[in-house]
């Protein structure tokens, strides 16, 4: 092979096959070393390094997996190069489907999301028992059985179709963008409440009953909650009794994320939106619960699934102004803005910093979403109520494979509900959170 034609295989060494880079090596032609220099990716990098090390005999490649017909597939395209066997072809259109080593490497190595297994055993590439075979904890298994099997939650669907919320109770809404988190915190708030025996259900709404207990278990089974349907509105009436017996009623709503949006977009232009906001406008206390999704804020330039998601500081701040304008303010005790996926925060811009955690949260608001913060100050002063603004840090806990939960956090559900204790109309005080504005 001449200089030309293997600068050119370096120069494009990700747009080569991997079976074409491989036969390079065995030939002599490129060396390990040159292809990581020219930038290639870190997982052929991987791919090439073990195809390597089974041919000299250094490790033994996994089995096919039992029961599974062999895979057939059509390699791209591509110049043969001068002293190398033509490249082998095969019938199938689709795309190149990873070896066995390779997805095995991504299940060990924690690379694989739980959807991606989802859909390869729904394809019948993969099986529970092979996930076993290789030593992944029976536990995870017996989770992703459960993911697998699980559709998404749909309750409700319309707005008209939410029974009236009762009065006399605290309402409290879970305001958030899509993904941001919305179920996944409830759903931890419903497990501890319940696992403390402080959870009082209430037989007001038995369709938002069901709802609870498919949150508890999801969570009972280590999965995050199912995604809510993009349309669907949830409504739970529960109570919970804090330490003196005292039992405080809720109306707890959960609201589409792409509602929010729609807010954000079209403001009261959306027949939707009207609705909603005659809906939340009862005369009952409220406690509006803003979801900060820490990780899509930080990753919003580098990882392109975030590309698209609008500016939680804008959005909030523009969905404030609403509930301001609405006279929905005029009945909040408390707001809270709950920074969410914390553990990712605290790993990476504070991994060395012993503050106490509310600290560390009150420190990333005033960095990331100060014009919030400001923005929501003004609002209380010109609203009738003048409510208590509050930064609660959360984390649901592990995750392996982005949805599986190996290790659930308590203390952040008991923070929370601590203060919805403090701050429901039936509790005044409180000694735990300070009030930070």
């Amino acid at each position: 092979m001449d200089k030309h034609k293997k600068q050119n295989i370096l120069s494009n060494c990700n747009m080569v096959p991997l079976p074409a880079l491989d036969q390079a090596i065995v030939g002599g032609f490129i060396a390990f070393d040159e292809l990581e220099q020219h930038g290639l990716t870190r997982d052929k990098l991987k791919e090439l390094q073990l195809l390597d090390d089974s041919r000299n005999g250094k490790i033994v490649l996994p089995p096919p997996i039992p029961g599974l017909p062999p895979i057939d597939v059509e390699l791209p395209l591509m110049p043969p190069m001068p002293g190398m066997p033509p490249l082998p072809t095969m019938t199938s259109p689709s795309a190149p489907i990873q070896s066995s080593e390779t997805l095995l490497e991504q299940i060990k190595n924690n690379e694989i999301s739980a959807d991606d297994i989802k859909k390869l055993i729904g394809e019948k590439k993969l099986t529970f028992d092979y996930l076993e075979s290789i030593g992944v904890e029976k536990r995870v298994v017996q989770a992703l059985k459960f993911y697998s099997s699980a559709s998404a939650i749909t309750i409700f669907k319309r707005i008209e179709d939410l029974p009236p919320m009762e009065s006399g109770r605290t309402d409290l809404y879970m305001v958030g963008m899509p993904f941001s988190g919305k179920s996944t915190i409830l759903a931890s708030l419903i497990k501890h409440s319940n696992k403390q025996g402080i959870l009082m259900h209430d037989s007001y709404n038995p369709d938002g009953n069901k709802y609870l207990e498919t949150l508890k278990r999801n969570l009972d089974y280590g999965v995050l909650p199912i995604r809510t349907d993009s349309a669907s509105y949830n409504y739970i009436a529960t109570s919970f009794k804090d330490q003196k017996g005292t039992t405080h009623p809720f109306n707890i709503v959960e609201v589409p994320g792409e509602n929010y949006v729609k807010i954000f977009n079209q403001g009261f232009d959306n027949s939707e939106i009207p609705q909603f906001i005659n809906y939340v406008k009862s005369n009952n206390k409220k406690i509006l619960v803003f979801i900060i999704d820490a990780l899509s804020h930080d990753k919003r330039f580098e990882d392109e699934q975030f590309f698209g998601a609008l500016d939680q500081s804008i959005a909030y701040t523009n969905i404030i102004s609403i509930f301001k304008d609405s006279k929905v303010l005029d009945n909040t005790d408390a707001v809270y803005f709950v920074v969410n996926k914390f553990d990712y925060i605290k790993q990476t811009r504070y991994r060395d910093d012993d503050r106490a955690e509310s600290e560390l949260a009150l420190d990333y608001m005033n960095q990331e979403f100060l014009s919030l913060i400001e923005n929501c100050k003004t609002a209380r002063e010109n609203s009738r109520n003048q409510f208590k603004i509050k930064i609660l840090p959360f984390s649901i806990g592990d995750l392996v494979y982005e949805k599986i939960v190996t290790t659930i956090e308590d203390k952040y559900p008991q923070e929370l509900v601590k203060n919805m204790l403090e701050d429901s109309f039936v509790v005044k005080g409180g000694a735990f959170w300070k009030r930070f504005f």
